[in-house]
């Protein structure tokens, strides 16, 4: 990886980190329901603002013609990998500290592997003794995680890092969604497209929770870069990584969004970063990279022919 590519790798995961410490300024004033709403409007408002570069970041055709014969698949990933997830990840942060949720939601790897020891549809896609011990070294870093919520509300926090789970999951399940229904389909018209169909799906809920007063300065701020930075601006890095070094080299970012996410709390909000939410962090990174093929067993060499 080229330097320049790596320093554009670090200025995504920097980007995505901070959407947990725009989400966690934003819930204190207004409504989950309305974060979402509002995400959806400053992405999709970027991302059609930037829609005539969009082929060229992403190697895509034209972007409309394909999204319109898409609506009903959109409309599903709109459901699954954008909507779902942003409101529960927004409301069971309301109750952990923005670090913590940022942890959480990087589990979204072992999701996708266990989703093949799940389903027998996905069974091809198994990845073994490694895909079972990320799994298992994952499970043990959530409940490192989980093992010290008693000082943070307890019950409580225990619902909302159940609520970040569920997002994890229905990001992995959309991700094996749109890879059976959106083959051939550049990703730049997914990803325009579903943060649209979310859009649609959530403006009708949204009308009904407006906020009683207008939100102070720094909410509308950080719900600008929620929607902006955290999600349109962000989504555009990510196709340009993805046509300078593939996807699998650009989905190294999940090692640095809760990194991110972290120093973003202590600095910014003054969390604490304990050696609990590190060990954690850890065990959930370490299943990650065996759940997701980045470490793979050595393979026996045949022996010699004689």
């Amino acid at each position: 990886m080229k330097a320049r590519d790596l320093i554009l790798l670090m200025i995504l995961g920097a980007m995505w980190g901070s959407s947990f410490l725009f989400i966690k300024v934003s819930v204190a004033e207004v409504s989950p329901t309305f974060v979402v709403a509002a995400r959806f409007a400053f992405a999709v408002l970027t991302l059609l603002v930037a829609l005539p570069f969009l082929g060229r970041l992403s190697g895509a055709g034209a972007v409309i013609p394909d999204a319109a014969k898409l609506w009903r698949p959109m409309l599903v990933l709109g459901a699954l990998n954008a909507a779902l997830p942003y409101f529960t990840i927004s409301w069971g942060t309301q109750f952990l500290p923005s670090g913590t949720a940022a942890i959480l939601n990087s589990t979204v790897p072992l999701f996708t592997v266990l989703l093949t020891f799940v389903l027998p549809a996905l069974a091809a896609e198994r990845l073994g003794a490694l895909g079972l011990i990320g799994i298992l070294l994952g499970a043990l870093g959530v409940g490192v995680l989980v093992g010290g919520f008693d000082g943070l509300g307890g019950r409580t926090a225990l619902t909302g890092a159940g609520a970040v789970l569920v997002g994890s999951a229905s990001y992995a399940t959309g991700n094996f969604y749109a890879r059976r229904t959106m083959k051939g389909v550049p990703v730049a018209v997914s990803a325009v497209g579903q943060n649209i169909a979310g859009l649609v799906l959530v403006l009708p809920v949204a009308v009904f929770a407006l906020p009683d007063a207008v939100p102070s300065l720094p909410v509308l701020g950080s719900l600008a870069g929620l929607g902006a930075v955290g999600t349109g601006f962000s989504l555009l890095l990510y196709f340009r990584l993805i046509a300078n070094v593939g996807p699998a080299r650009t989905s190294t970012v999940t090692y640095l969004v809760p990194v991110w996410a972290l120093l973003y709390g202590a600095l910014l909000l003054g969390e604490d970063v304990t050696a609990r939410a590190l060990l954690g962090l850890a065990l959930i990174l370490a299943g990650v990279a065996g759940a997701s093929g980045m470490v793979r067993l050595p393979r026996r060499r045949p022996p010699p022919a004689p």
